[in-house]
Parts: C-alpha cells; structure tokens; sequence
C-alpha cells in the first residue's frame, strides 16, 4: 500500500534526478573537475554568519543510507537548518492527493497494445496491478512504479533524516518552497507528454537502473561534478532552467539573508550546487568564500 507521504518521497527524487529516467541515454562529458570532491561546503564572508551548503540525495537505499560525520557536526553548531520543502506539512500531504489525481483512467492515454504492455511489466517486473493507478497522472505513476524497483520498498531519505535531526537538536527551521511551489514542479507537461515518457521509461529500465547506480556511486565518492555532468547530460535545456538554475535563482536572496542572520545549515538536492548557475558559483559571484568541508 503506497501511502501519500511514501509517494512523495518517491517523486521528491525527481528533482534531483530532472528527466533522466527520461531521456536518451547519453555521455557525462562536461568539463573536467576542478574542485575538491565534497558535498559540504563552508560559507564565510562579508556581513554573514559562518554556514554550510550540503547536497542532499533525495532517496537512497537503506544498505546505502550514510550521513557523515562531518555534516552532523556542523548541523549541530547551527542555529537555523535551511531545507527545501516541510516533508512533514500536512497541506503538502493534500496538495499530492489532489495534484496526482486525473478525471479520465489512464488507459485513454495510449493504445491498447501500449496499455497491456505497460500492465504485463508492472504485474510481472513488479507484482502489482494496474487497476489501482488507472487514475494517477502518468509524470506521478513513473516516479511511483519504478523508484521503488530501483531503490527498495524502504529507502532512507537524506532530507527526512535532517529534518528529523533538526527537530532533535531544536533548530530553528526554515524552507525555501512551499509546499505549492514544490508540488507545481511534478506537472509541468501535458498529459501526452507524460503517457510518453512513462512508457518510455519503461522500456528503458534496465538502462535506469544502470542510472541510478551510476548516480549513487558518484554521490558516495562526494563527486558534485561528476554527479552534475551526469544529470545534465540527460536533460533537455528547459528542464534545467526549470527545475535547477531558476531556483536557484530564487533561492539565493533569501538564503544570504538567513545567512547574515545566524549561522545556518543548507540542506538541498546535490545537483543545485555544482554548475556555472549552482549556489556554490552563485555565492562566490556575491563575494562570499565556499570551500568544501573535507573532514
């Protein structure tokens, strides 16, 4: 039994991920790295309090769950914990029931022959049946059928163990969406367009789960570039204004101003900090000094 807050977190990864369930398979390529691998980094400089930026991987395998030592401990000397969206909001719990949600069964979407195909892979590949998500959005449904298969029915989510962690220690906490915002991101296409991708993510599974374990194993090597070029090698241009570079955008005004209020601790997707239009660039740009946290 799928839960909503178990749904979400499953389509919460898509915002690390953008389109690369997607997408045709393609390169890394990009520019070579020049930094020294981490996915924590200090912030400092003029007018703010001393922070630190981490990069997040929104669901991974329970086997694989590991929060660094380094991230705990300057969590704990942080006044404010910076995430993206409340994982707890109840009105995030409703927003998903109402937002994944479509009038007509998703059988009208494709041809029969499509239909019984995408049935057989979900009754076959996944022991389910089709009859319980016939009205579910398809752009919801992919995230929902395939990221357990890829990742296990009870992954571990780094965003949920900070927000948790946050709560313990009596943080102040903040966030950079609300829950409206953040749901808005997950039904951007037309229904066509998603009905496409779906079944083309079907058929390209095992290709996704190569993916994904290509994903993880760069983000455990704390490879922020690597883990980037991976990312945008797969998504289109509009995908990556939308769903990285114009939030980061919007995100950096208020985070600098969290920054000179108190010594804050930034938990976001990893793939919204490298990059010439990543935090880690855009906070330099302002004048600020980010340096990665080795230990």
């Amino acid at each position: 039994m799928i839960t909503y807050k178990g749904a979400f977190f499953w389509i919460l990864l898509l915002i690390l991920v953008s389109g690369t369930m997607l997408a045709p398979e393609a390169s890394a390529g990009g520019a070579p790295n020049t930094e020294q691998k981490s996915v924590l980094w200090k912030v400092s400089g003029k007018g703010i309090k001393t922070s630190y930026l981490y990069g997040t991987f929104h669901l991974v395998p329970k086997d694989q769950f590991a929060l660094p030592v380094k991230v705990k401990q300057k969590m704990i000397k942080s006044e404010t914990v910076v995430l993206e969206v409340d994982l707890d909001s109840p009105e995030l719990t409703r927003g998903l029931n109402k937002a994944m949600r479509m009038a007509k069964p998703l059988e009208t979407l494709m041809t029969a022959q499509d239909y019984n195909y995408l049935s057989r892979f979900v009754q076959d590949s996944l022991e389910r049946s089709m009859m319980q998500f016939r009205f579910i959005k398809p752009g919801f449904l992919g995230q929902l059928l395939l990221y357990p298969k890829l990742l296990g029915y009870s992954p571990e989510s780094y965003d949920l163990a900070l927000l948790n962690l946050a709560k313990k220690w009596h943080k102040s906490i903040y966030t950079l969406e609300t829950p409206q915002e953040q749901l808005a991101l997950f039904d951007q296409s037309t229904l066509e367009i998603q009905t496409s991708q779906l079944l083309n993510s079907v058929k390209q599974f095992d290709k996704q789960r190569k993916l994904m374990k290509n994903m993880l194993a760069l983000y455990q090597q704390e490879d922020l570039e690597g883990l980037y070029a991976l990312i945008t090698a797969q998504n289109s241009d509009e995908s990556q204004n939308l769903l990285l570079d114009e939030r980061n955008e919007k995100w950096l005004t208020p985070l600098v101003a969290m920054m000179k209020k108190s010594p804050s601790f930034i938990g976001v997707g990893a793939a919204h900090l490298p990059g010439e239009n990543g935090l880690i660039q855009l906070l330099r740009a302002q004048g600020y000094k980010v340096e990665p946290v080795l230990k």
